[in-house]
């Protein structure tokens, strides 16, 4: 190809991938924008009372908009709720057991101080109760949230629970799985009822319900020196 052309070619493919770019970055500000109405709809009204000629309307895009990007009120609801989970879970502490009793220790205190304020968030709050509203209607949104966050933590603090047996901060007959599921609840249980039940009475801060739990289950299962 002579020099002319390949600079032609070079300045076409640079143009098209600007106009690319372009066409990326509005499509994504109407798909951000669809999902903050949506969301503020279904936190308002719950996701059957949910319209979409409204959603699309506040969001200022069209009908079919919505439907290009999500193709069902149920799709935008899961993006929703899942984009939700992902940014709260996005800066979390790191799994990592540590080299000491200590640094375990230190890191189950931050796990179940994120958890507590997680479980408070309104957001989160505000999405359990929709759920719980929506249940008997649409079950299968949330048996989606169930999987995303209890059964997910649950495994992943299963795992954790398991490499600090495997490193002896744990006693040998304690069950990783077990630990896990009773380290959760103990952490959410409470929160999740007066979220629900009553709201903006919280009698500690993250970090004492963190601490107070922690140090019930290192008093129940952390290993011994003879152990």
């Amino acid at each position: 190809m002579r020099r002319s052309q390949s600079v032609l070619m070079s300045t076409i493919c640079e143009n098209c991938t600007l106009e690319y770019m372009a066409v990326t970055t509005s499509s994504m500000r109407k798909r951000l924008a669809i999902m903050d109405a949506a969301k503020q709809s279904f936190l308002a009204v719950g996701f059957t009372d949910t319209n979409l000629d409204d959603v699309a309307a506040t969001a200022g895009v069209s009908k079919m908009t919505v439907y290009s990007h999500f193709s069902s009120k149920q799709n935008l609801f899961v993006a929703i709720m899942n984009d939700v989970i992902d940014v709260r879970s996005a800066d979390g502490h790191r799994l990592e057991v540590g080299s000491s009793p200590a640094d375990f220790g230190a890191t189950l205190t931050a796990i179940a101080t994120e958890l507590v304020e997680t479980v408070r968030d309104p957001e989160v709050v505000g999405f359990r109760r929709v759920l719980v509203q929506e249940q008997s209607r649409h079950p299968g949104l949330a048996a989606a949230w169930r999987k995303a966050t209890v059964v997910a933590t649950t495994a992943e603090l299963e795992q954790f629970f398991a490499s600090a047996r495997r490193q002896g901060f744990l006693v040998r007959r304690v069950e990783p799985r077990a630990v896990a599921s009773q380290f959760l609840w103990m952490l959410i249980g409470e929160e999740l009822d007066r979220a629900l039940l009553d709201p903006g009475h919280d009698t500690v801060t993250p970090a004492v319900r963190a601490r107070e739990v922690v140090a019930t289950v290192l008093g129940a299962y952390a290993a011994s020196v003879t152990d």
